[in-house]
């Protein structure tokens, strides 16, 4: 006898808060001692529990700390119960206000103003433009896709993380979308490490307009992108580097603090990433105290490929003078902005002497 498979779908759907409840009620913890745990308001806690607040990553993060169970398992209930609702009650406002929710999170003003968005975006389309630019049908199929990829967890790397997440998620698809155009060769890490030397001595020329075209075919014929984007308001980082496909890598750079020493110092230590570290992690500089090993690896990589070993001697016997430092600049093969900034990164000058030796940047420049 073969039985027939019979899928059960039910007709009723519990938020997140009936497991946190019970939860609570296994520990005595009341309302207001839960909302004392996890940072927030006891009405917030009431609404949770009813179903009414919606659990975000870092709200995820909080119960995960306090209630155990790991942080995607509160975001998977999270979905799940938003899924049934969507499935019960199709034609409820509740969908309708959950998207407005949605949009609201991301810098909408800022991606009109960098061209990410068109310019007649309004709040009554704002949702259908931000579909569109993540070609996604709706905003769970957002919230899969970012975090089955990794990509959320990557904003967690600091403690002291506290950007707006779909900022950074914003920014980082304009850099997808802007490498999707570039052509590339196949992703080849020798060739890359080969076209190291080249792509320092360009830290030499002064002008963004004739050195960055040569600096991405370099990357290019290693299989990586290389795309400059304003960071937009939420968004902290000044690079990230990842893996679009087997093949291909992507750089993306904000230009955060727009002088020569941060770009290429940005700029090495990304390229540390792909050298030295996973093909499947993204990495994204947030600019706090990061601690993690592959950060403080690609850090001294940085370093070492714009300063040798051998020759950091040499920041510490210069005379504090400009034409010394010039001078020093043009033996290394560096910019001198590149001198002062890793002499005042290892307090050998303060952080406000030497400056007038940076180059600073426009975006103009890089456009």
């Amino acid at each position: 006898m073969i039985a027939n498979a019979i899928t059960f779908t039910p007709d009723w759907t519990t938020p997140p808060g009936r497991t946190i409840s019970r939860i609570m009620r296994k520990r005595g913890l009341s309302n207001d001692e839960l909302a004392m745990e996890i940072d927030v308001s006891e009405s917030t806690i009431e609404g949770l529990l009813a179903g009414d607040v919606r659990i975000d990553y870092q709200l995820a993060d909080k119960l995960s700390e306090i209630l155990g169970s790991s942080s995607q398992f509160w975001l998977n209930r999270e979905h799940q119960f938003r899924e049934d609702l969507r499935r019960l009650n199709p034609n409820e406002v509740i969908g309708c206000e959950l998207n407005a929710d949605w949009v609201r999170q991301f810098p909408i003003k800022d991606m009109i103003k960098n061209g990410w968005l068109p310019a007649d975006t309004t709040v009554k389309n704002a949702l259908d433009r931000l579909l569109s630019f993540f070609n996604i049908q709706n905003s769970y199929e957002w919230s899969d896709r970012y975090h089955s990829q990794g990509t959320i967890a990557a904003f967690r790397r600091s403690p002291t993380f506290e950007a707006n997440p779909n900022a950074v998620v914003a920014w980082l698809r304009w850099a997808e979308l802007q490498a999707n155009k570039q052509q590339c060769d196949k992703w080849n890490r020798e060739e890359l490490i080969s076209n190291i030397p080249e792509m320092r001595k360009l830290t030499r020329q002064k002008q963004p307009d004739i050195f960055l075209p040569r600096l991405k075919q370099l990357c290019a014929e290693a299989g990586v992108a290389v795309v400059i984007a304003p960071a937009p308001t939420g968004c902290t980082a000044s690079g990230a580097t990842c893996f679009l496909t087997s093949e291909k890598a992507l750089i993306v750079l904000s230009l955060r603090y727009k002088t020569d020493d941060h770009f290429w110092f940005t700029f090495f230590h990304e390229i540390g990433h792909l050298v030295l570290h996973s093909e499947k992690t993204l990495f994204l500089e947030d600019n706090s105290d990061v601690n993690a090993q592959e950060e403080i690896e690609a850090n001294n990589f940085s370093q070492s490929i714009l300063i040798s070993p051998e020759e950091v001697d040499q920041l510490y016997s210069v005379r504090h003078r400009t034409n010394d430092i010039m001078r020093l600049s043009v033996r290394l093969g560096i910019s001198s902005g590149i001198i002062v900034g890793q002499m005042q990164h290892k307090g050998i000058l303060g952080r406000n002497q030497m400056n007038h030796l940076k180059r600073k940047y426009e975006w103009s420049s890089f456009k």
